[in-house]
């Protein structure tokens, strides 16, 4: 497999015109005028961070498996700065956020993994999370080529051994799994004890009463 990159001055968001290119895309562009994250929420994309994405092709039930093989992508592209994961795929540095990550699907089946790093500068205001970057310590073009050889790995990976590999690679970068977090899902807050990554890539969460709840979408707060 091989990237074919494209590459944008400015761009509403790079997941959308992602939509009109086939697999093995990459769009990368220097700012966008839209860019989003999870639940619909903005990203600041102003020039001097990296916003990619990838076009990547359906692994039928296994696709959701995806967000975990982008997330160790990123954590394995960075890994000299110390970089670690939090469910689901937040890659954190010095326990604040360094890049996130959305998966969307086409309406034909190709799935849209939006990238966004902040190499030069962070966020500071309007954030659910703390907000970390790289100070600028690798260029956008250095990142983007980490993170594209990387993600080539993780892929090949997934589809030559399965889960079981990357699920071993999300431990091994994991944050907050023995510890107490916060779950905010769309209809209510969970607290508890993060107990266990589970092979099928859910968050095992202990309530205060014992009783274990399986959750696969939401936003994880560490305390």
């Amino acid at each position: 497999m091989r990237w074919q990159i494209t590459h944008f001055d400015r761009l509403e968001s790079t997941s959308q015109t992602a939509r009109d290119f086939p697999v093995n895309s990459v769009i990368i562009a220097d700012s966008q005028s839209g860019g989003r994250g999870r639940y619909g929420r903005k990203w600041e994309s102003p020039k001097g961070n990296l916003y990619l994405s990838a076009v990547l092709q359906d692994y039928g039930y296994q696709t959701p498996l995806l967000a975990f093989v982008v997330g160790v992508a990123l954590a394995d592209a960075l890994s000299d700065f110390g970089v670690r994961l939090k469910w689901p795929n937040d890659v954190l540095l010095d326990g604040k956020k360094l890049a996130g990550i959305l998966l969307e699907r086409t309406d034909d089946g190709r799935i849209i993994a939006g990238i966004g790093v902040n190499v030069a500068f962070h966020p500071t205001q309007n954030v659910l999370y703390e907000t970390e970057s790289l100070k600028g310590q690798l260029s956008v073009e250095e990142t983007a080529n980490r993170i594209l050889e990387s993600l080539q790995s993780m892929l090949q990976l997934f589809e030559t051994q399965g889960f079981t590999s990357i699920h071993r690679l999300w431990l091994s970068y994991a944050l907050g799994i023995g510890g107490a977090v916060t779950v905010r899902l769309p209809d209510r807050q969970l607290q508890g004890v993060f107990k266990e990554f589970s092979p099928d890539g859910a968050l095992v969460l202990e309530l205060s009463d014992k009783t274990i709840q399986k959750i696969t979408a939401g936003d994880v707060f560490l305390i």
